[in-house]
């Protein structure tokens, strides 16, 4: 019952994820997170999140000594994966489908949605994506706010 509670208010609880990923960092080094880390960004509904695999061709040679990166490498060993928690997402009721590829195309950038990722050490939910403020950008932008741009 409260779960359908916190759906109808929109309260979603803050995700834990199994590491702190330094997002300030990797911007700081001029990263490219749609090249490197969230590579299907820009052909489909996802940005894909980083696997193990995917830290490890940096880090295979890069602060192998960084107690995370360590972890990271036995998780590897282990044949483990990064278990990653969606910051956003929208109750299945609101038959929402949010595609990141057409908003990379516009060049709506990431932080329109996702906030300063450059001061964040673990992405957090910092921008209210309601009906309200999705209809307004796409208004700004004149983007369709035809029903089934966003719904189905």
């Amino acid at each position: 019952m409260s779960a359908a509670f916190n759906d109808f208010l929109g309260r979603r609880p803050s995700p834990e994820q199994p590491i702190e990923f330094p997002h300030n960092v990797h911007v700081a080094k001029k990263i490219a997170c749609t090249e490197y880390c969230h590579e299907s960004v820009t052909t489909g509904p996802v940005a894909g999140l980083p696997s193990v695999r995917t830290c490890m061709i940096c880090h295979d040679a890069i602060a192998t000594d960084r107690p995370r990166i360590q972890q990271i490498t036995a998780m590897r060993a282990k044949g483990l994966d990064l278990a990653w928690q969606r910051v956003y997402g929208y109750p299945a009721p609101s038959h929402v489908k949010f595609n990141h590829a057409p908003h990379i195309r516009a060049m709506v950038e990431c932080a329109t949605c996702h906030g300063n990722i450059a001061e964040q050490t673990v992405a957090r939910h910092n921008v209210d994506l309601s009906m309200g403020a999705c209809v307004t950008c796409h208004i700004e932008k004149n983007a369709s706010i035809d029903c089934l741009t966003c719904h189905f």
